[in-house]
């Protein structure tokens, strides 16, 4: 078995069946399984797969109590058998015929993991995001695969799991999960990061894999109040992670600037449904400034140098304004400014967030 594609679902009768199909249009004769995980849903969602399962013996449904996306994927991840793991949402629509080109590739370099692009759909319009960049990529390397790295590392892409595929021996070998998605956000990220503390053989090529449809009600669209407490959260159990792993330094190139985007992110989510409240935003900017592990990355050697290599001029020095607030508890300051300067902010995060 080459791949498993592994589709955790929740009351999502509108597109499951079609996100099931442009799977099943794989015809290129290597072995494929197609694993949907019925998250509790409480609409026809059971009913559809079982009706895809009973059209296409590569079509496993597995029917479970509700535990939430990231919990869901473990599921998947577990009774899968192919050699490689391909995450897809059940609201997005997978192009079979690119992740078959990723795959080719991903077997003749032996990558561990290898990531695409994808196309972005709203309202009817797609917009194609690029990789950066061809090839392995590689924190130290050669010269072209430290670039690629520093290229990758802080872009949206890298977050997601549903433009990749993972060496499902990889991922067991170095017991890499998913976490709970109900008490945390940017598990997608934290999966990720976990993967790369690793020292995967990392390959990038620019296909298409995927069309990211945002069309759909979801967590980034939404009002969340407990948005900075999730962000915290993940920003725990990855420090913590890797500090247990004695991984933490090595990989602050990448938490720094992680650690900032989600502080940042969780300042001016809920703006948009809630309207400006400078008691909210110090509420967030005190959770933040409070968490240990927080103090602990942006208080760690040289913390501040890791902002260096992001592409922005004006994102690294404003990063660097947020982190110097947050180590000096200037929970009034940092407020204020995220207060006055939102409709700034909100089109860097339309512009860069893709």
């Amino acid at each position: 078995m080459e791949i498993s594609f592994i589709i955790p679902v929740y009351n999502g009768e509108k597109f499951i069946r079609r996100c099931i199909r442009e799977i099943r249009k794989w015809e290129n004769g290597e072995q494929i399984e197609i694993l949907v995980i019925d998250d509790g849903s409480s609409d026809s969602t059971g009913k559809i797969c079982d009706e895809e399962a009973a059209a296409d013996s590569r079509v496993r449904v597995f029917h479970i109590p509700n535990c939430g996306q990231g919990l869901a994927r473990n599921y998947g991840l577990r009774e899968a058998v192919g050699k490689y793991i391909c995450f897809a949402d059940a609201d997005d629509r997978a192009d079979v015929e690119q992740i078959y080109r990723l795959w080719k590739q991903a077997g003749a370099v032996c990558a561990d993991v290898a990531m695409g692009g994808y196309y972005r759909v709203s309202a009817g319009e797609k917009e194609r995001v690029h990789v950066p960049g061809e090839g392995l990529m590689k924190r130290e390397g050669s010269t072209a695969e430290t670039a690629l790295y520093h290229k990758v590392k802080t872009e949206s892409m890298f977050g997601y799991v549903w433009n990749k595929l993972y060496r499902r021996e990889f991922l067991l070998d170095h017991d890499i999960w998913m976490d709970d998605i109900r008490a945390m956000n940017m598990e997608d990220f934290l999966f990720n990061m976990k993967v790369w503390s690793h020292d995967p053989e990392f390959y990038c090529t620019d296909c298409p894999v995927c069309y990211y449809v945002t069309d759909h009600v979801s967590t980034t669209r939404k009002s969340d109040p407990e948005v900075h407490i999730k962000s915290v959260n993940m920003i725990r159990s990855l420090v913590g992670f890797l500090d247990r792993e004695e991984l933490l330094g090595e990989n602050m190139d990448m938490v720094v600037p992680l650690i900032m985007r989600s502080f940042c992110w969780s300042m001016i989510k809920n703006i948009p449904y809630e309207g400006k409240s400078l008691e909210s935003l110090q509420e967030r900017a005190r959770t933040f400034a409070g968490a240990a592990e927080v103090e602990k990355a942006l208080g760690y050697p040289g913390a501040g140098e890791h902002l260096k290599s992001l592409p922005s001029v004006l994102q690294r020095w404003f990063y660097l304004f947020c982190m110097c607030a947050l180590k000096r508890k200037m929970i009034k300051s940092i407020s204020l400014f995220f207060y006055v300067c939102y409709p700034v902010m909100k089109r860097y995060a339309s512009a860069v967030l893709k």
